[in-house]
């Protein structure tokens, strides 16, 4: 075994060679970290505006370079849009007085229709249309005296009331025409007798009931003469029997109705209508339809129907 002391000494030299190699090495190692120390703090906040790429002046330059374009680049002419035509009102002295109300369109209001009767004395009783025989019409409407008045029986001058004692003096005391009676065609009186007595006795009342009604209507017409023509519906004596009670031979009170005070009023478009075949026709297809013309009488009863 050899001993420590007993080796032999290493020289000094080389030594030393080692130890400056070691520095040297240490050294350059430094460099090395220190470099890539600088390397990585290259950009420092005071170095910033010395790099030319990343200098605060490039970064305005392209910041505003997009701008810039925008600023140069023409911009699009704007196409004004067109503005409302306002025409120029010329004032007038009414215009500066007071404003202008919109003129409204009225329609002309309908003239009241004149009464046939100046008051109610008159009750209407039917109204039909009848057509003559060359196709020309005419409309009809009947009255009748209100109540429960009619001829008296066998007299030709005074009207009965039903529960008066004594009949009434004239017949007429109620014959108020009113003035829209003269737009009419033709006023019609009928005469019309009841079952009871003899034939030659009710058609003699028959007729002079009718020219007597006729006379006072065209005495009472509010209209000019000429104006209205009136005529007498002659209907002669009602056929239908009535039974009077007891076996008596006359019952007034029961054949009242047979005897109206009545007229039918006309009224034709065409001047040339035979109001006489417009009235049959009327009448007839008013009483087939079921309707009376004259309150409780039939006229196809009646043994004549002479208009003249």
């Amino acid at each position: 075994m050899t001993d420590y002391y007993d080796l032999p000494a290493r020289p000094p030299k080389e030594k030393r060679d080692r130890l400056g190699l070691l520095l040297l090495l240490f050294l350059l190692l430094f460099l090395l970290g220190l470099a890539a120390t600088l390397w990585s703090l290259r950009l420092k906040p005071g170095e910033l505006a010395q790099d030319p790429l990343l200098s605060t002046t490039s970064l305005r330059a392209e910041s505003t370079a997009p701008a810039q374009a925008v600023a140069q680049a023409p911009a699009a002419t704007p196409v004004p849009e067109p503005e409302p035509v306002v025409e120029a009102e010329v004032p007038t002295p009414e215009a500066d007085a007071a404003p202008a109300e919109p003129e409204q369109a009225t329609e002309p209001a309908p003239e009241p229709s004149l009464p046939l009767f100046s008051d109610v004395r008159w009750r209407e009783t039917a109204r039909f249309t009848g057509t003559d025989a060359a196709g020309r019409s005419a409309d009809f409407t009947a009255y009748v005296l209100v109540g429960d008045e009619t001829w008296t029986f066998a007299k030709a001058d005074s009207i009965f009331a039903a529960g008066l004692a004594q009949p009434v003096d004239t017949a007429f005391e109620k014959l108020d025409l009113g003035l829209g009676i003269c737009s009419l065609t033709r006023v019609i009186a009928i005469g019309a007798a009841s079952v009871e007595g003899t034939s030659e006795r009710n058609t003699y009342l028959s007729h002079t009931r009718g020219h007597a009604l006729k006379a006072a209507i065209a005495a009472d017409l509010p209209c000019e003469p000429g104006v209205l023509a009136t005529s007498v519906l002659d209907l002669g004596y009602n056929r239908a029997g009535v039974t009077c009670p007891g076996g008596g031979r006359t019952c007034p009170d029961l054949t009242a109705p047979q005897r109206p005070v009545a007229m039918i009023l006309a009224d034709a478009e065409d001047p040339d209508t035979d109001i006489g075949e417009a009235l049959r026709a009327g009448i007839a297809a008013h009483e087939a339809a079921g309707e009376s013309v004259l309150p409780d009488v039939d006229i196809s009863d009646y043994s004549s129907f002479n208009l003249r």
